[in-house]
């Protein structure tokens, strides 16, 4: 058997690219501390992960440039400190360089290896150093845990090079499919929305399901009577245009921020899209659902260039394309929709056209709003 050539060496990789795409991943945050001679040592880290469950064991990351590097090198132990979400401003302080970093912070050492357990803590635990190779610049040390304790809260969550807190996922999970339910009409308008039987249809936390009635209450797609019984809300034409104005607002300001640094391939990865729009309209067995999830995905896409996971979460937020549902279905929506605004859209992005990418996105936002119009207006004002 012939033996497997080996790979040529890669030319060298962008590093700011690595750095961006390293910046999507949502981590936690913990601060590592150790002690050696007396002395405290900690820097903030976010490449932390478990490794083993028997024995139990985990690992970190640490640049070879930090003194609390050399010092749990030479100790042999030392200390995750997971942070909470309102220990933002202790993450700053152990991510700088100085001598100062425990004054002022409450601690106290651990039972094993005598290392700094910090106040306040999410969950904290003593390791023992097992291996420490060294990859890069860092070194990644293996150690099994000896010690550890956990308190009730929400994590400190990094991201893109920013600290915050992440929404948590069972929350957002049954917000998002308690609104699905809200759209469908799966609860007709004029019945009561059966916390129960959301519950159980969405396998979520009673209290996941009544948050998230509070937060359509607020946007207006559920009602609250006075007995505290929340309904599905009818969506008017003055309801709905006021929608379309806000993902509009948003759209318009993304293009005047960004169309002169938007990248290449993803301005080609919209006129793609664009163009399969064309093919969808073309295509007498096509669907309308086909079409519309595309021209979903086109203003998420440049919605997502703004680099704000707020922007587009608030656009995502004004869709209420799924409460049509039947009332598309009788309307030759070919004659109806035009995707030219697409069309000239993607253009204007790849001429760095900001005029007339705004017109673009008021002509897309007048004819949604005529169509939404014509499925309100069938279904005798209120859907």
């Amino acid at each position: 058997m012939e033996p497997h050539a080996l790979p040529a060496a890669p030319a060298a990789f962008d590093q700011d690219v690595f750095r961006q795409v390293v910046g999507h991943f949502a981590s936690g945050v913990a601060v590592i501390t150790t002690a050696l001679d007396g002395q405290l040592y900690g820097t903030t880290a976010s490449a932390v992960s478990s490794l083993s469950m028997d024995p139990p064991m985990m690992l970190t990351c640490l640049n070879q440039s930090s003194s609390t590097h050399d010092a749990v090198a030479t100790a042999g132990a030392y200390a995750i400190n997971i942070l909470a979400a309102d220990q933002r401003d202790l993450a700053m302080k152990f991510g700088r360089k100085g001598p100062d970093k425990f004054d002022g912070v409450p601690y106290r050492l651990s039972d094993h290896g005598g290392v700094p357990l910090l106040g306040g803590a999410l969950a904290s635990m003593t390791c023992v150093v097992t291996e420490a190779p060294r990859g890069g610049t860092h070194s990644v040390f293996f150690g099994r845990v000896v010690e550890a304790d956990f308190a009730q809260g929400q994590p400190l969550a990094y991201y893109r090079g920013a600290f915050g807190r992440l929404e948590p996922v069972q929350e957002l999970n049954a917000y998002t499919k308690v609104r699905q339910w809200v759209l469908a009409r799966r609860t007709p308008l004029g019945r009561d929305l059966d916390i129960s039987t959301l519950v159980g249809e969405m396998q979520a936390e009673p209290d996941d399901v009544f948050n998230a009635l509070v937060k359509l209450s607020a946007e207006g797609l559920v009602a609250r009577r006075q007995d505290g019984a929340f309904m599905p809300a009818p969506i008017t034409a003055d309801f709905s245009d006021n929608l379309y104005d806000g993902r509009a607002t948003i759209e318009i300001g993304v293009v005047a921020s960004r169309i002169h640094d938007l990248d290449r391939k993803l301005v080609d990865e919209l006129a793609g899209i664009a163009e399969a729009m064309g093919h969808e309209r073309a295509d007498g067995g096509a669907s309308l659902r086909g079409f519309l999830e595309l021209h979903s995905r086109f203003h998420q896409l440049l919605i997502a260039a703004s680099g704000s996971t707020q922007l587009v979460d608030s656009y995502q937020r004004l869709s209420i394309a799924g409460v049509w549902g039947e009332a598309w279905n009788d309307i030759d929506w070919r004659a109806r929709l035009d995707h030219g605004h697409v069309v000239r859209l993607a253009a204007a992005l790849r001429d760095k056209d900001a005029d007339a990418a705004i017109a673009a996105v008021h002509d897309y936002t007048a004819q949604a709003k005529r169509f939404a119009r014509i499925a309100i207006e069938s279904r005798g004002g209120r859907v």
